[in-house]
């Protein structure tokens, strides 16, 4: 990711820092990438080494922790995407969950690196960003375009 964003990521949490969890390490987010079978963009394994899990913006960004101002039900994104899997919701069995929506919509990370959602109001699998760093930069954190 570009300096720019992670220097936007790190004024967030060093004013608010109830929004992030905690350090995790290489070893242990390669093994929960092994556990929902979907390679995991590089951007993406360094947030969650970086900050665990978090909130950004208005989206809940799943790690392997869960922040302290994420729900109870919110857990790391290998129990997201397992959940999402048995679901049965459409498109999620290709991605590694990494979010959601405010309806409750899987918002899903693909082996290229691509981000998508399952909208079932629109009943419809559509991409939302090209790669992690743009979901956070457009839709996360209302930064301009890459």
């Amino acid at each position: 990711m570009r300096n720019e964003t992670w220097q936007a990521l790190d004024e967030l949490f060093a004013r608010f820092p109830i929004l992030q969890s905690e350090v995790v390490a290489s070893a242990e987010i390669a093994a929960a990438e092994r556990s929902v079978g979907v390679a995991l963009a590089e951007d993406y394994k360094e947030f969650i080494g970086r900050y665990g899990g978090a909130i950004v913006g208005p989206y809940r960004v799943f790690g392997l922790r869960k922040a302290p101002a994420m729900g109870r039900n919110e857990g790391s994104f290998v129990e997201v995407t397992i959940s999402f899997r048995l679901q049965r919701w459409p498109g999620v069995e290709q991605w590694a969950i990494i979010s959601a929506d405010h309806a409750g919509n899987p918002i899903g990370l693909d082996a290229e690196g691509k981000i998508w959602i399952s909208d079932h109001d629109a009943r419809a699998v559509q991409a939302i960003a090209e790669n992690f760093e743009a979901y956070l930069r457009e839709v996360c954190l209302n930064l301009a375009r890459l």
